[in-house]
Protein backbone atom coordinates (compact mmCIF):
# COMPACT_ATOMS: atom_id res chain seq x y z
CA UNK A 1 0.00 0.00 0.00
CA UNK A 2 2.83 2.72 0.51
CA UNK A 3 4.15 2.10 -2.95
CA UNK A 4 0.42 3.07 -4.56
CA UNK A 5 0.53 6.28 -2.04
CA UNK A 6 4.16 6.82 -3.28
CA UNK A 7 2.93 6.20 -7.00
CA UNK A 8 -0.17 8.80 -6.24
CA UNK A 9 1.87 11.57 -4.83
CA UNK A 10 4.78 11.19 -7.33
CA UNK A 11 1.54 11.16 -10.49
CA UNK A 12 0.53 14.32 -8.84
CA UNK A 13 3.34 15.98 -8.45
CA UNK A 14 4.14 15.42 -12.42
CA UNK A 15 1.08 16.66 -13.09
CA UNK A 16 1.87 20.08 -11.02
CA UNK A 17 5.07 20.05 -12.53
CA UNK A 18 3.98 19.90 -16.12
CA UNK A 19 1.99 23.05 -15.55
CA UNK A 20 5.39 24.77 -14.28
CA UNK A 21 7.37 23.27 -16.60
CA UNK A 22 6.17 22.42 -20.24
CA UNK A 23 7.84 19.13 -20.96
CA UNK A 24 5.81 18.81 -24.11
CA UNK A 25 4.28 16.03 -22.57
CA UNK A 26 6.73 14.25 -20.97
CA UNK A 27 6.09 14.72 -17.53
CA UNK A 28 1.89 14.23 -18.30
CA UNK A 29 2.86 10.85 -19.68
CA UNK A 30 4.62 9.48 -16.76
CA UNK A 31 2.33 11.03 -14.51
CA UNK A 32 -0.43 9.66 -16.08
CA UNK A 33 2.24 5.77 -15.95
CA UNK A 34 2.44 6.84 -11.57
CA UNK A 35 -1.84 7.64 -11.69
CA UNK A 36 -2.44 4.49 -13.37
CA UNK A 37 0.23 2.49 -11.45
CA UNK A 38 -1.30 3.30 -8.44
CA UNK A 39 -4.54 2.40 -9.09
CA UNK A 40 -3.44 -0.70 -10.38
CA UNK A 41 -1.20 -1.46 -6.65
CA UNK A 42 -4.31 -0.62 -4.58
CA UNK A 43 -6.72 -2.72 -6.78
CA UNK A 44 -4.33 -5.97 -5.98
CA UNK A 45 -4.40 -5.04 -1.80
CA UNK A 46 -8.14 -4.79 -2.53
CA UNK A 47 -11.31 -3.48 -4.14
CA UNK A 48 -12.08 -1.04 -1.89
CA UNK A 49 -8.87 0.75 -1.93
CA UNK A 50 -8.70 0.54 -5.86
CA UNK A 51 -12.50 2.66 -5.65
CA UNK A 52 -10.67 4.97 -2.94
CA UNK A 53 -7.83 5.35 -5.29
CA UNK A 54 -10.14 5.85 -8.50
CA UNK A 55 -12.16 8.45 -6.62
CA UNK A 56 -9.60 10.63 -4.97
CA UNK A 57 -7.64 10.94 -8.23
CA UNK A 58 -10.91 11.99 -10.20
CA UNK A 59 -11.67 14.78 -7.16
CA UNK A 60 -8.16 15.87 -6.85
CA UNK A 61 -6.74 15.54 -10.39
CA UNK A 62 -8.66 18.27 -11.58
CA UNK A 63 -8.22 20.48 -8.36
CA UNK A 64 -4.85 20.49 -8.60
CA UNK A 65 -4.96 21.28 -12.27
CA UNK A 66 -7.11 24.21 -11.18
CA UNK A 67 -5.06 24.91 -8.49
CA UNK A 68 -1.65 24.95 -10.46
CA UNK A 69 -2.83 27.03 -13.04
CA UNK A 70 -4.13 29.71 -10.56
CA UNK A 71 -0.47 29.62 -8.72
CA UNK A 72 1.41 29.77 -11.46
CA UNK A 73 0.97 33.31 -12.61
CA UNK A 74 1.95 34.55 -9.28
CA UNK A 75 5.48 32.83 -9.46
CA UNK A 76 8.89 34.34 -10.36
CA UNK A 77 8.88 32.09 -13.31
CA UNK A 78 5.40 32.69 -14.52
CA UNK A 79 5.57 36.37 -14.42
CA UNK A 80 8.23 36.10 -16.57
CA UNK A 81 6.85 33.97 -19.01
CA UNK A 82 3.31 35.24 -18.84
CA UNK A 83 2.22 38.43 -20.75
CA UNK A 84 1.24 41.09 -18.12
CA UNK A 85 -1.41 43.21 -18.47
CA UNK A 86 -2.81 46.37 -20.23
CA UNK A 87 -0.85 48.86 -18.36
CA UNK A 88 -0.87 51.77 -20.88
CA UNK A 89 -3.21 53.75 -22.58
CA UNK A 90 -3.86 53.73 -26.22
CA UNK A 91 -2.57 56.74 -26.72
CA UNK A 92 0.56 55.51 -25.84
CA UNK A 93 0.76 52.66 -27.87
CA UNK A 94 -0.28 54.50 -31.32
CA UNK A 95 1.11 54.72 -34.22
CA UNK A 96 2.30 58.13 -33.56
CA UNK A 97 5.36 60.14 -35.30
CA UNK A 98 6.54 62.34 -32.71
CA UNK A 99 7.48 65.20 -35.10
CA UNK A 100 4.22 65.24 -36.95
CA UNK A 101 2.79 67.06 -33.26
CA UNK A 102 5.88 69.80 -33.89
CA UNK A 103 4.06 70.37 -37.60
CA UNK A 104 0.83 72.22 -35.82
CA UNK A 105 0.78 75.73 -36.75
CA UNK A 106 2.85 75.35 -39.74
CA UNK A 107 2.33 76.64 -43.54
CA UNK A 108 3.18 74.54 -46.41
CA UNK A 109 1.41 73.48 -50.00
CA UNK A 110 -0.68 70.64 -51.31
CA UNK A 111 1.94 68.52 -53.76
CA UNK A 112 -1.57 66.19 -54.83
CA UNK A 113 -5.13 66.50 -54.74
CA UNK A 114 -6.28 66.51 -51.51
CA UNK A 115 -9.53 64.52 -51.69
CA UNK A 116 -9.43 64.77 -48.64
CA UNK A 117 -6.16 62.77 -48.14
CA UNK A 118 -3.20 63.06 -49.94
CA UNK A 119 0.82 64.59 -49.64
CA UNK A 120 1.86 67.90 -49.01
CA UNK A 121 5.22 69.61 -48.24
CA UNK A 122 5.72 70.96 -45.18
CA UNK A 123 8.90 72.46 -43.81
CA UNK A 124 10.79 70.89 -46.99
CA UNK A 125 8.97 67.23 -46.39
CA UNK A 126 7.00 65.65 -48.00
CA UNK A 127 3.75 63.79 -45.33
CA UNK A 128 0.83 62.18 -45.95
CA UNK A 129 -1.88 64.84 -44.83
CA UNK A 130 -5.88 64.70 -44.27
CA UNK A 131 -7.99 67.60 -44.60
CA UNK A 132 -11.26 67.95 -42.67
CA UNK A 133 -13.12 66.97 -45.33
CA UNK A 134 -12.91 69.44 -47.97
CA UNK A 135 -10.96 68.90 -51.44
CA UNK A 136 -8.07 70.82 -52.32
CA UNK A 137 -6.10 71.12 -55.08
CA UNK A 138 -2.34 70.59 -55.66
CA UNK A 139 -0.50 73.42 -55.05
CA UNK A 140 -2.81 75.17 -52.64
CA UNK A 141 -1.19 76.31 -49.56
CA UNK A 142 -2.36 74.35 -46.29
CA UNK A 143 -1.86 74.99 -42.60
CA UNK A 144 -1.30 71.83 -40.25
CA UNK A 145 -4.42 72.27 -37.65
CA UNK A 146 -4.05 68.88 -35.86
CA UNK A 147 -2.50 65.59 -35.04
CA UNK A 148 -4.46 62.51 -34.23
CA UNK A 149 -2.53 59.82 -33.45
CA UNK A 150 -0.34 59.32 -36.83
CA UNK A 151 -2.82 61.87 -39.03
CA UNK A 152 -1.90 65.22 -39.67
CA UNK A 153 -5.06 67.64 -40.42
CA UNK A 154 -4.25 70.53 -42.68
CA UNK A 155 -6.90 72.77 -43.94
CA UNK A 156 -6.27 75.90 -46.74
CA UNK A 157 -3.94 78.37 -45.82
CA UNK A 158 -5.64 81.69 -44.40
CA UNK A 159 -2.54 83.18 -46.87
CA UNK A 160 -0.90 82.94 -49.96
CA UNK A 161 2.33 82.72 -48.00
CA UNK A 162 3.52 78.68 -48.40
CA UNK A 163 6.70 78.35 -46.52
Amino acid sequence: MTAAIFLLLLGFGLVAAEVFFPSFGVLSILAGAALIGSVVLAFQESSGAGWTFLVVIGVCLPALVVLAFRVFPRTPLGRRMLASGVDWTPEERAAVDKNARGLVGRHGQALSPLRPAGIAEIDGERVDVVTRGEHLEAGTPVEVIQTVGNRIIVQQAATEDAS
